[in-house]
């Protein structure tokens, strides 16, 4: 009976694709593009990086030491000139999602924590 099912589960399995698209306009913003080089068009131009907290878990409140543990989410947002694009031209794709070690980030740290931790986030959205 399971040799049965797992044959029929593996035969009811198509093939999934990925959008050919978003491939085709992951390669073209990325294959020129230096994650070292700051996102402006002129070297004397600044970067504007917004930045948000969103509180994602309150841990403990130990009010007799005066200490809030939290986790949360340091969320940033900027404009790189590089990652323009006419969504007609690639199948309607108004957004994509890439791997934060593929892009530049902004080098902002949170001085107010107990913890260090260094991870940055690990995808990153891209819309048009």
């Amino acid at each position: 009976m399971i040799k049965l099912f797992v044959i029929v589960l593996f035969a009811t399995c198509g093939v999934i694709y990925g959008n050919p698209d978003a491939k085709r306009l992951y390669d073209d913003l990325l294959s020129n593009y230096n994650r070292l080089i700051r996102p402006v068009d002129k070297n004397n131009n600044t970067v504007l990086v917004k930045l948000g907290l969103r509180l994602s878990q309150l841990i403990d409140l130990n009010l007799k030491d005066q200490i809030l543990t939290t986790n949360v989410w340091l969320e940033h947002e900027w404009e790189d000139h590089k990652f323009k694009w006419d969504p007609n031209e690639y199948g309607g794709v108004k957004e994509l999602y890439v791997p934060s070690e593929h892009i530049w980030l902004p080098d902002i740290v949170l001085y107010n924590k107990w913890q260090t931790s260094t991870q940055p986030p690990e995808i990153a959205e891209i819309a048009k």
